[in-house]
This record gives structure tokens, sequence and C-alpha cells, in this order.
């Protein structure tokens, strides 16, 4: 991988197990991190195995796939350690490590590249980011910033609705709270710099400059004497918490921001049952009818609102195929509704024998329902119709195979009932069969 020449030499160390998107926000990562200098290596660590499409697009970016099997705890961490370390022996005018992973096992290992006076680029996700490794980084990037930017289809889009500084500050502390929870929910410890960066990733509109403070400590210290949150500062870095009493009025917004999150997924995925996926000005149009104010609970512009909730992993916005179209939003589906879906289903939809999927393929599994622009509801309808099944028969009959597994089974269901050719589904689904040494073909 080469990028034009510049005084930095760059190498890039990718943890996929922990820092992932789709390929367009790959993309994007990596022309804007070959845009500061000369890209010397890039790898990539993962079981390709599970990311077979993955593994092509990561491959055609210039990144080496570095294969490591899921079966060992850790081993993902190892293998980039030691790589890292060889790095540093073999290749010394490198001066700035992108490390893509937000894993607190590297923490040790990228101060003592710190020490050593190498730049460090840290990107990740900041809810499950260790709080360590933002302190230690030389420069960070949220994962999701690297997403498309979202173009306002009507001037009333971005529009800013007028609301009081008052009423806006009480707003930003339950998304406070909210970070602290988050932060908190996933082992990591909410430093006053961290609860930083995952508040603007959440709530991309936040700017403490807006609420009347000259600083972020200073919106910090409003919070804390309004009962929002409390600082212990006993610690040789201060942490956030949430007092065990929360003011009345923040359970009441923080409830009244869920229902609207859960609102506009809601509206998504009805549209798409309904047999096409909404746009954004569909959306925007629609839950105006439907009585939701987005500015009630905090954002000044429906832009902001929406990207908030594909922030929080609800929906997700891609941009339009034809010039002029308006962007469509799709719902998400987290691994944890995925989970209880199929132990609700499995045995009823896929037979007693089944097990549920292991959490690398439920992920695999939405990702496969945000790229087919598929519903939960229509990948249940396609599994259990006549026509779609008995297609799928005639295929694995062919192939001499008594069953798929559940992930594969699925995206085979998923692509017939979109009326894709034979040919097609068999040549997308033998890409994902082919570790387990198993191919399809199509009746002749």
């Amino acid at each position: 991988m080469t990028s034009p020449k510049s005084a930095l030499n760059i190498t890039i160390f990718w943890d996929v197990e922990n820092v992932s998107d789709d390929l367009a926000t790959h993309r994007n990562m990596t022309e804007k991190i070959k845009q500061t200098g000369n890209v010397v290596k890039a790898y990539a660590f993962a079981d390709w195995d599970t990311r077979r499409q993955m593994a092509i697009d990561l491959y055609q970016l210039g990144y080496d796939l570095l294969h490591v099997p899921d079966t060992k705890d850790n081993a993902s961490d190892y293998k980039m350690a030691s790589y890292i370390l060889d790095h540093l022996i073999h290749y010394p005018k490198t001066s700035r490590y992108v490390l893509v992973t937000g894993d607190g096992d590297f923490k040790l290992l990228a101060g003592a590249l710190k020490e050593r006076g190498v730049d460090i680029w840290l990107i990740s996700n900041p809810i499950i980011t260790a709080s360590e490794l933002h302190d230690i980084a030389s420069t960070y990037s949220d994962i999701f910033s690297f997403r498309p930017g979202l173009d306002c289809v009507n001037p009333e889009d971005c529009d800013e609705s007028v609301q009081s500084i008052v009423q806006l500050r009480h707003l930003a502390a339950v998304q406070l709270q909210e970070v602290i929870r988050l932060i908190t929910n996933t082992g990591n410890k909410p430093g006053v710099g961290h609860a930083k960066h995952v508040m603007t990733s959440l709530n991309p509109d936040f700017n403490e400059n807006d609420l009347g403070f000259k600083h972020w400590h200073d919106f910090l210290d409003w919070a804390e004497a309004e009962g929002y949150i409390k600082h212990e500062r006993d610690l040789p870095s201060s942490l956030l918490k949430l007092p065990t009493e929360l003011p009345p009025h923040s359970v009441t917004i923080s409830t009244e921001v869920s229902q609207a999150f859960a609102f506009i997924a809601k509206v998504a995925e009805d549209s798409l049952t309904e047999g096409k996926p909404i746009s954004l000005m569909e959306l925007g149009t629609r839950i105006r009818q439907l009585g939701l104010e987005f500015e009630k609970i905090g954002y000044r512009r429906f832009s902001d609102f929406v990207l908030a909730a594909e922030k929080r992993g609800i929906i997700r916005i891609f941009a339009p195929k034809k010039e002029g179209e308006s962007p469509i939003v799709l719902p998400v589906y987290t691994i944890e509704h995925l989970q209880d879906w199929f132990e609700e289903n499995v045995e009823r939809i896929f037979g007693a024998s089944v097990n549920v999927p292991k959490a690398p393929f439920l992920k695999k599994i939405s990702q496969t329902l945000l790229e087919t622009q598929t519903s939960l509801s229509e990948l249940e309808n396609y599994l259990t119709a006549p026509p779609v099944k008995n297609a799928y028969s005639v295929i694995l009959q062919a192939s001499d195979i008594p069953f798929l597994p559940p992930y594969q089974q699925s995206l085979a269901h998923i692509l017939i009932g979109k009326g894709i050719e034979c040919n097609d589904v068999v040549t997308k689904v033998n890409l994902e069969l082919s570790p387990l040494g198993i191919k399809l073909q199509c009746p002749t």
C-alpha cells in the first residue's frame, strides 16, 4: 500500500475483531490515513473464515490479512502485538503507528511506543475503548467519523430549532448520563477525556461552547452542581459517576429519548417490511405526522437527531445511488436482538438439532440484513414461504447436501427471496461455505 510522499512513514495495525464497520467506512478511513503520509505496511488481523467478503474488500484496499482463528482467546491481540514489535525492529523509520483497536490489552505496548517518540493515531469505537488508550494516543478518531457525511436534502432538515440555553444544558446533561452508563456497561472507566470522546461521537451536534461554557470541565462542573453526575476525585485521574438518586426530570427526559429512538427504528423497519426502504425526506415527514418532536429531546436539527440515532446503532443512513435523490434509512438489528429472535424461532424454522448462531455469525446476519435491505420480518417470511423453501431444497438436492448452518441458510433464503438468479445465489453462499469444505451447485 502506497500513498503520496510525505515526512511521515505510517504503518496500520487493525484489530478487526474489535473495530469494524462497512466497506464505505473502511475505504474512507484508509484514504484519510494515506493522505497523511506514506503507508509502509497495513495489517488487518481477524478470523477471516467468518469474514470472507470483508477479507476480499480489505485485500483490495491493500491490507495484508493475518488469519487468527477465533477459538483462541486474545489470539488476535497476541498476533498483532507480535507484528508491532517486529515492525518496530525492522522498520525503525516508521514515525506514525495507526492502531485501529479499542482493546485495553494494547495500553502497555502503546505506551512503550510513545516513550520511543512514536506518534500514535488511535481509531476505535469510543464506547468500547479502554480509557487508558485515549490518554496515550497522540491523535484520536472515532471509526464512525469516517462514514460518508449526511447532506441536507431539504433546507429545513438542517435548520436549527430555537431553544433556550438552560433547556439545552439539561438535555445535554442527560446525554452525559447515557455516556457514563454506556462506558461503565462495557467494563471501562468513564474518565473525563474518554467521556468527551463518547459524548461527541453519540451526539455530533454537541459543543459545550454552544451551551455557554468555555471548557468541557466547566460543563462537567455545572452538571455535578445540578445533581446529574458525580466526580470521583481521589484517584490519579478523575472519573465520572452517576449519583445514587437521579433528578426526577432527568429520568423523564431519558425515557423520552429512548422512546424517540425506538420510534424512529420502528418507522424505518415498518417501511422496509412494507416493501421499500424509507427515504430520509419521507422519514422526516412521517415522524412529524406521527407527532414526534425531536426538538424536545435535545436535537436542534432533524439531521442531528437521525445522526445521533445512527451513532447509537439504531438505524443506518445510506447515501443515494443517484444524485439528487434522498438518502435511505434502514433499521439495525443488534446481536442481542437477533440472539433473542433465534432462541425463540430456531427450532420452529431451522429444526430441533440446530443451534443458535454464535455472536460473529449473528453480527454477519445483521450486516447481511443491512446490505440486502431486508427486515427481520422479511427474513422470517423468506425462511418459511413455500416457493423460497422449495427453491432452496432444489439447490440442496442438486448439491447432495442435507442442510446448511443457520447463517448460510439465512443468506440463501434472503437471496432467493429477493429474486436473485440461482448461479449468483450459489456463488455468494459458497464464499461463506468455503471454510467448511461444502459447495453448492445449481440444478442442471
